[in-house]
């Protein structure tokens, strides 16, 4: 009996998380949905947690954007949560980095607004959307026919809408 009640309850709990992240799905694409993202082609942003008052610190990672290739690492902008101004950025390295910081303090300020904890855009203009966690990818959506045929060999993607598309 404690057996049934259990597996009933874990049934209960994945139907629940499934409807939550359907609704976040169809949230983010009935918003977005044709959205340009090409202000983040080659660009990976995400939230990497808070400061002491709440406050997102977030991560980009625009290598194009950094004119000495010679520092690595990622550019941190930590942003007011009520109003997304930039209240400190900062590079992950030591050194100084000559890099457009006022585009990287702006994407990632246009970043907040999707309300996701990351997005990324490949160089071919794919973008991958992450709508749970900075780890599990929700949605996809593909440049052109060629990308989709070659991420299908690496993961099987379910059409959702026009050209959004979920991993199987």
């Amino acid at each position: 009996m404690l057996k049934q009640i259990v597996t009933n309850c874990l049934i209960m709990m994945l139907c629940f998380y499934s409807c939550i992240g359907q609704s976040k799905e169809k949230t983010f694409l009935a918003k977005y949905e044709f959205e340009d993202f090409s202000q983040f082609k080659n660009i990976s942003v995400f939230i990497r947690g808070g400061d002491s008052e709440r406050n997102p610190i977030i991560f980009v990672d625009a290598p194009h954007l950094v004119r000495d290739t010679s520092k690595v690492g990622c550019y941190v902008v930590t942003l007011d949560k009520k109003n997304y101004q930039v209240i400190k950025a900062k590079w992950m390295t030591e050194s100084i980095v000559n890099a457009d910081t006022l585009k990287l303090q702006q994407l990632a300020q246009t970043f907040m607004q999707y309300k996701i904890p990351r997005l990324n855009v490949d160089e071919q203009g794919n973008v991958f959307v992450y709508l749970k966690d900075v780890e599990t990818l929700a949605l996809a959506r593909f440049a052109n026919e060629n990308e989709l045929q070659k991420r299908n060999k690496e993961v099987k993607w379910i059409n959702i809408k026009h050209n959004w598309y979920k991993p199987r």
